[in-house]
Order: C-alpha cells, then structure tokens, then sequence
C-alpha cells in the first residue's frame, strides 16, 4: 500500500472543518504517557444480556415529551440535553455549509428522532433488536451504507467517559472467574506448553533413574537392548521419533513463550512511540529487546537457548553399536586353492593366526560356492573402511608363483586395503605382485546394541528443568497484560488513541521508517494487488533463506558427494552404518563426544524452526488485520475477553498450520537424526583368546566414526524443499480486495506491507466514528472495542476536508482511490 500527498489539505479546510468532530479527536488523541495507568488488563465492563428478555424495571418509555410524558423520561444523551435560552444564539445556528448537522449536544434525543421521522414503536423495534440481535444482516462495503447515520451528529466521546479509566481494572467477568482467566488466552497457552515440557522431564527423570541403577554411575552407558541387528534397528528409529517428537514440542513451547515474553505492554509502546520508535506486534521478535525489560529479555533468552540445545542434546543420547569381528587378509598364490604347502612363519604371519585357521579358509577356497569370488576393484571397495560387517575373512589371490609356500603373508585383522593400493587403483601384494582377484568369506549373524549415554541424559533433563522453570516464571507475574496479539493492540488503541499517529490513517511502514509518522497533509490511497510474500520485510526474507540454505547446501553437498562415490549402489538405509560412508575422525573421539557431534545439525534445524514460524506468523498477522476490511469481527484477545471480544490458546499463527508445522519438523528432525548418526563398531579379533595364562589378552575397543545414511539425506532434502515451496506457496496467496478504484475493489489498506509495525496499527485505530452506536445496557456509548468492528471509511470528505478512516462497529465505506482521507 502506497500513500500519495495531498497538497489541497489547506488551512482553509482546517477552518471550515466541524469543531464538534475535531474537538472529540484532540481530547482523545493527545494522551501523555505520564496520564496512562499501569499496564494491565484493557477489559472494560462486559455486556450481558438477560435470557428473560427486558425487565420492566429498566424499561424506557418511548413517549415524546410533547405528547404528554415527562422529558425526564426521555432517552438521555451522554451529553446534558438541557436546552435553555442561553444556548440558543451561540451555537444552534451553523455555516451554510454545515446546515445537515445538529449539534447533539445541545438538542435533547426526542426532537432529533422526531426530526428523523421516528416514532415510539419504530425505536422501541430498533431498541430490541439492537439488543437481541439482528440474524442474516449483510454489511456491503460501499460508500453510502453509513449514510443514514447523520454524518455531523456531533462525537459521543463525551466527559462521561474517563480517558484516564485505570488498565488494570478487571472486567466482572474477570473478578467472577480468576481461575478460569489463568487457563485462557496466553496463559492458559502457557500452562499447556509447561504442562508438556514436564511430561517430558518426568520422562527423562525416570530414565535416568533406571540408567543410575544399571549401571551404578552417571557418566556410564547402559544397553536398552542387545541382539538382532535388525530389531535394533526399529528400537533405534521408534526411539529416535519420539525424542524428535518431544524435541520440537519443546522448541514449539519455546516459540511461544518467547513471543509472549518478547511482546511489549501499552506502556512500553508509548515509550517507544515518544522517541519516533516501532515496535512488532503479534510476532515473536528479538528487535523489541531493546524496549522491554530486561528481565523478561533474559528469561526469553534462557527459554530459547535451553529449547535449542534440548534439541541437541536429546538427539545425542541414543546410539547403536555393532559387535563386529574384524576380517582377516591374506595375500596367497593361485596353488594356495589347491591345498599347496605354506609355511607360517611369524615374519609373514603379522596377523598371528594359527595353522588351523589357515587349513579353514584354505578348505573353504577349494569348495565351489563357500566363498564369495570378487574383482579387485570391488574387494577395494569393500574392504576399504574401518570394518566390514558382511565378511571376516578375504583370501586376495596374486599372480606370484612361489614353490616353497602359497601364502604370501597376513596383515593385522581389520586392515584397510587402501594401504596396499597403488595409483592405478589396484591391490599390491607386500613382494610386489598384483592382486588378480580376491575370495572373500561370509561372516556369522552379527549382534547390536541399542545404548543410553547417562551424562548426555543427565545434561538434558538439566535443560529441561530450565525450560520449565522459565515458563513458571511468567505465569508468577499476574500484573503483566503484554500486548501479544492483534486484538490485544487494537483494543489498547481504541480505548487510548495513540498521539504519535493522529491523522495518519494510511499511514504505513515504509513512512515510519522514514520518520513521517504524524502529519498534517491528507494522504491518497493507491490501490494494487497485495500478495502474502510482500509482508515479511527484505531482511526477515533474506534470514530466511539464510537458514534455509544454512541446512539444505550441506546436506545437498553431502548427497552429491557420496552419489558420486558409489553410483552402482548409491543408497543407503536409514541410521545403518555401513564402511564406505563411514569416516573416522583426525583424532580419537569418544562415544559420547562423536553422539554430540552428529546432533549439532539439529541446531541448525531448531534455528529454522525459529525463523520459519516467525515468517509464516507474519503472514497471518497481515491476514488477519486485512480481514476487519471486509466484514465486522470480534477482537481475538489474549486475556481477559469482555463483551463480544473471543480468545484462544494460538496467538497469531491458526493452529492447524502451527501443528502442520511441529509434525513437518519432527519428520526432518527424525531423518536428520537418521542421516547423520555417530558409527560405533565394538571390534573383536577372529581367532579365538588366548588361554587366560597369557598376561596381554586381546581386549574389544570401541571404533567411534562419523556415519552418513544416502536415503535419509535425500528425504531430508525431499522435506526441506517442501517446506521452502509451502512459504513460497502461501507467499502467491493474494489478499482479498476491500478498497474501490475506477468502481472495482482492488487492494487493502489494512495489509501490513512490510511486516509488523506497532505504529502502523496505532494509525489505524483513532477511532472517528462519529455516529452514535447502538446504547447497550451494561455497556457504555463509546465501548467500541466491546463489539465487532470493521475498518473503513467513517466519515465522507467534502470539497477540501478529507475524509475520515477507523474502526467502527456500524456500517462503513471502502477507501476511494480518488480521494483523500487523513
């Protein structure tokens, strides 16, 4: 939405302008800082009607005083009615041009109505259906559906409303159902994230617990289960979707106490609007730090932080270890297959295995089909990682010719073919020969552990406990009313018009980071199609993408890379290790050291949680303020509802696009965790121990690599390219039209172009609806905020006065192109 100066804005027009409306605006808008209470609850008294109808007690007589009833009796104006001979000449007379004006406030209701045609019954009607309600009324935004209002009735902002009325005063509603008002709104929303949080530290508690007493210390590792690798492979990814599942829970609660705790109160706008400053609203938002206290900025913090690294940290706790036999090699010649003499002799036998194991393998050879016959291209390929879970033991066949022995010589079990291989990729025996191909044998059914690091648990429960201590922490500060959600600022600045913003009705945020806040001229509309990607600001679009790219480039590297490795069998199954997408570290790494380095993208993941769900909230937030355009709503509140005001647990972003969104980023926090997962093989030798004699007995050791998984990273890749293409889908969405140029409604002047702009609301909101609303009982004439209410034109220009645009809960007019409005 773009504004355009009006130069006819004299001060011609400023003299010939109505003093009544002007009056009303000035006392309304020029509200001090220092003059407003303290923050807290903006609820005034709620309206409640009685199911029985009307009491006779309360009924009005309908009768004019002139046709024989007392004017006492006489429905009162806010403003005395008292019409008296020292009124008369000074102002019951107005200039030509205001002659269809009647200054209520000194013409008592009953001659004003008589003037209108009304009669006792007609008003008695409108009375109880205003009451009762009206059913199927269809507000049609065009210019002339206010026009049976009287246009110059005068403003019923009259002293009987006190500017001044403390913010903290509870509603009756409020003061009859304080327990109810703590599970409602925000609140409520915020007892129901604590809630999960602690179902989540009492389970890591208990698993804690268990894993102390198994293993009788806290730093240890305890086995969940032991046996077929295949059924601890789905042990591994069930437990792994629920830990993701609970990782981002806790990244979503986060998200919403940080958005709660970063929203700022009435009073720290107004601060902030006093030095020309913005604020956002309705968004979470690290920009407003520097306006609100810092002690909720530091508990914002702490909550953010410990909801991240929870993420992390939780994803580090389980692992799966292969027990894994290391594969012997021996470098034989082609007699070896037919039982050829050999000699072992310890200068050639560096892999130290008996005559026996020998005579095996060699038997295994001369039998068709006990082996697995392989290139020796392929046998590179296969024996090039730390182990091989497929084989224990390769037989690699020379074309050296030996008549003393037909083996050549063993290497240490478990060593890499890669350290006999020569430029050209192929396998060089110890005495220089060529490897010609190579007959490996099957290894037995392995086993697998499926294990719980103590320490790493011990760390998240810690940071869970943080995390909900944080989040009671808020709900201890019962004072604290922040303005969290669009209706909780339109009813602020309804009830207390910002000074900063008057007769800036169209104003937007490109004119406030310009410094142009309030002005004098009038402003033209340009009307033009608004799309949902032109909300977020340039910078959050750009952190955006950041993020995005920050994940997504690696991962697609990654990919790439390991395709390109291994084009003939590319794809690997989700969490499962295997040798030629396994790395070793530069330097020895432990168990628990490897788990938490494979976690760290999870940080990546939880930082894009962050900036997506603030993007799409900015998304709704425009949505949702463009639609009091186009037909009367209720205010969404966050605390406290009074009359027809509604509340919810979500604040900006609709629910079903927030759990969208937690089940979008399990699924990718879950394949991320499958993707990139620490390899840890428990390696033992082939040949049987030594006899307990021995002082140096072979001991397992623990051989910690870093592990990729090709599907995983594909569907990772698969996920976050949804995800992009799902913001840039909504980005296309069009914003319904609710403005007139050349007759056809086009554009929206309540979209937030730009992003959230706590000034660019307040602008919005000087309320200028000069036709008296309905009298409620229970409720007071200027009670706007109580009632649904729609923005637009309330008050038409004509010839040099521009026209007038705010909320109202009565019928209103769609903004012109070709005209004026301030």
């Amino acid at each position: 939405m773009a504004r355009v100066r009006s130069d006819t804005h004299t001060t011609m027009m400023e003299s010939s302008r109505r003093p009544s409306i002007w009056a009303g605006s000035l006392l309304r808008d020029h509200i001090r800082l220092d003059e407003l209470p303290p923050d807290g609850v903006e609820a005034a008294q709620p309206y409640t009607s009685s199911k029985s109808g009307p009491s006779s007690a309360s009924r009005r007589s309908f009768a004019w005083p002139f046709h024989g009833r007392n004017a006492s009796e006489a429905i009162s104006t806010t403003r005395s009615s008292r019409f008296t001979l020292r009124t008369w000449p000074r102002t019951f007379f107005r200039p030509l041009e205001d002659t269809a004006s009647i200054d209520r406030s000194i013409v008592p209701d009953y001659v004003v109505n008589f003037i209108r045609g009304e009669t006792p019954e007609t008003l008695a009607r409108k009375k109880e259906q205003r009451k009762w309600g009206q059913h199927g009324v269809e507000i049609t935004p065009r210019r002339d559906t206010f026009a049976s209002y009287p246009i110059q009735f005068g403003h019923y902002y009259s002293s009987s409303t006190d500017n001044t009325r403390d913010l903290n005063t509870f509603s009756s509603w409020s003061r009859q159902s304080g327990l109810r008002r703590h599970f409602s709104g925000w609140r409520g929303g915020v007892i129901f994230n604590s809630l999960i949080s602690f179902i989540i530290l009492l389970v890591g508690i208990i698993c804690l617990i268990l894993v102390i007493a198994k293993a009788k210390l806290l730093s240890g590792e305890s086995a969940i289960f032991v046996g077929d690798c295949t059924t601890a492979e789905h042990i591994n990814i069930g437990i792994h979707i629920v830990i993701n599942a609970f990782g981002v829970a806790i990244l979503s609660g986060a998200n919403y106490v940080f958005q709660v705790l970063s929203s700022p109160t009435r009073r720290e706008v107004a601060a902030a609007h006093e030095d020309r400053r913005w604020l956002d609203i309705g968004i979470p938002s690290i920009r407003n730090f520097k306006h609100i206290s810092g002690f909720r900025s530091t508990v914002a913090v702490i909550v953010l932080l410990s909801a991240v690294a929870s993420q992390v940290i939780y994803n580090a706790v389980i692992f799966t270890t292969r027990n894994i036999v290391d594969y012997d090699v021996l470098f034989v010649t082609q007699s070896f297959l037919n039982h050829a003499r050999f000699s072992n002799d310890a200068k050639i036998n560096e892999g130290n295995l008996s005559d026996l194991d020998i005579i095996s393998l060699q038997d295994a050879a001369s039998q068709a089909g006990e082996l697995t016959n392989m290139t020796s291209a392929t046998c590179l390929q296969e024996f090039s990682g730390f182990f091989q879970p497929s084989f224990d033991a390769v037989l690699l066949i020379t074309d050296s010719v030996s008549t003393t022995s037909s083996l050549i010589r063993t290497s240490e079990s478990g060593t890499p073919l890669t350290t006999f291989a020569s430029n050209n990729n192929d396998i060089v025996a110890p005495g220089g020969s060529h490897v010609q191909y190579c007959l490996a044998r099957p290894s037995a059914p392995q086993t697998c552990s499926v294990k719980l690091s103590g320490s790493i648990l011990g760390i998240a429960v810690l940071l869970n406990l943080a995390n909900l201590i944080s989040m009671a922490v808020i709900l201890a500060r019962s004072t604290f009313e922040p303005l969290v959600t669009l209706g909780d600022a339109i009813r602020s600045f309804l009830r207390f018009p910002d000074p900063s913003t008057a007769n800036s009705c169209l104003l937007t945020k490109s004119d406030v980071r310009k410094g142009q806040w309030a002005t004098s001229e009038a402003q033209f509309f340009v009307p033009a199609d608004q799309y949902w990607f032109q909300t977020p600001s340039l910078p959050r679009w750009a952190l955006t993408v950041f993020s995005w790219l920050a994940i997504g480039v690696p991962n697609a590297v990654a990919l790439g890379l390991m395709i390109s490795w291994n084009p003939d069998d590319p794809l690997t199954l989700f969490g499962v290790a295997v040798p030629r997408f396994s790395f070793l570290p530069p330097s020895v790494f432990g168990t628990a050291q490897m788990a938490l380095f494979a976690a760290l993208p999870q940080l990546l993941l939880g930082i894009l949680y962050f900036v997506a769900n603030s993007h799409l909230t900015a998304y709704f937030l425009s949505h949702e303020f463009s639609l009091f355009a186009l037909s009367p709503r209720p205010l969404r509140v966050s605390s406290n509802p009074a009359g027809e005001q509604t509340t919810s647990l979500f604040l900006t972003l609709p629910r079903p696009v927030s759990w969208t969104l937690i089940a979008w980023f399990t699924a990718m926090g879950f394949t991320l965790s499958q993707a990139v997962f620490p390899g840890v093989a428990t390696l033992s030798p082939s040949s049987p121990p030594p006899p307990p004699a021995d002082p140096n007995p072979p001991s397992t050791d623990n051989t910690v690599a870093i592990s990729f998984s090709t599907q995983a990273l594909l569907t990772l890749l698969a996920l976050l390219s949804s995800l992009a293409l799902a913001i840039l889908g909504l980005g296309c969405r069009r914003t319904q039209a609710a403005s007139l140029a050349s007759g056809e409604a086009k554009g929206n002047p309540l979209v937030l172009r730009g992003g959230a702009c706590s000034a660019v609301v307040a602008a919005k909101c000087h309320n200028h609806d000069v036709a008296a609303p309905p009298q409620h009982e229970g409720r007071g004439a200027g009670d706007l905020w109580l009632r649904a209410v729609v923005w637009g034109v309330v008050e038409e220009g004509a010839g040099m006065r521009p026209g007038r645009c705010g909320f109202s809960a009565n019928g209103v007019g769609c903004v012109d192109a070709g005209r004026n409005y301030a």
